[in-house]
């Protein structure tokens, strides 16, 4: 005689904290957005509309719920972190494409990004999640400006790739945007300029 299979308890309250979870995480999505970096434990029960006893069951820490909800943004704007017909086009074009997509990259995660940075000189989960996104963005500057790296001798295409990184890097881009006012527009047109210079640097010269 077989016995009638119990109702899934554990799988219902594991699906429970799982949107409890979620709940949160939106919420501090929704207060970094609003200026919010970070978010008090206070606005954050507050606006998960919970309490501090039902966070602490779903996060260890605090350091856990904003790694998770940094993660969670950062995959929200995956899309933006590549570039758009990547290695392709003349000069020109692959300048503005690239030059494009890393302010509208950066116009995007700002908030986290600040915090992140902030948070990785004492947080190794802040500091690995930085160190890998920038190890990535260099991997795109050697793809999409691979014809400029070709025609540098190779003791020089690790300088090229580091000065394009440094050059466009969110840093860069918070002052420009902070302490010289620079619009977007602003900033295109001085990536643009310091990039052409770099690329026609790299680019041999004509028999």
């Amino acid at each position: 005689m077989t016995s009638e299979p119990k109702p899934k308890v554990t799988d219902g309250r594991r699906a429970r904290r799982d949107r409890g979870r979620l709940t949160v995480i939106e919420a501090v999505i929704a207060l970094f957005q609003e200026g919010s970096a970070p978010p008090t434990l206070q606005q954050m029960t507050e606006r998960a509309g919970i309490s501090a006893a039902t966070l602490f069951r779903y996060f260890d820490t605090l350091d856990d719920l904003l790694h998770e909800a940094t993660a969670a943004y950062f995959a929200r704007f995956g899309g933006l972190f590549e570039i758009p017909d990547i290695g392709t086009g003349t000069p020109d074009e692959r300048v503005r494409r690239y030059t494009d997509s890393r302010i509208a990259l950066y116009e995007g995660i700002a908030p986290f990004a600040r915090y992140g940075r902030a948070r990785a000189f004492d947080h190794s989960h802040f500091a690995a999640t930085l160190h890998s996104a920038r190890g990535r963005m260099a991997e795109q500057v050697r793809d999409h400006f691979g014809g400029e790296l070709a025609a540098l001798a190779p003791h020089r295409r690790d300088g090229f790739v580091a000065a394009v990184c440094t050059l466009t890097s969110f840093e860069s881009w918070d002052q420009l945007t902070h302490d010289f006012a620079c619009t977007s527009d602003g900033v295109r047109t001085v990536w643009r300029h310091a990039l052409t210079a770099l690329c026609d640097n790299a680019s041999p010269s004509p028999p």
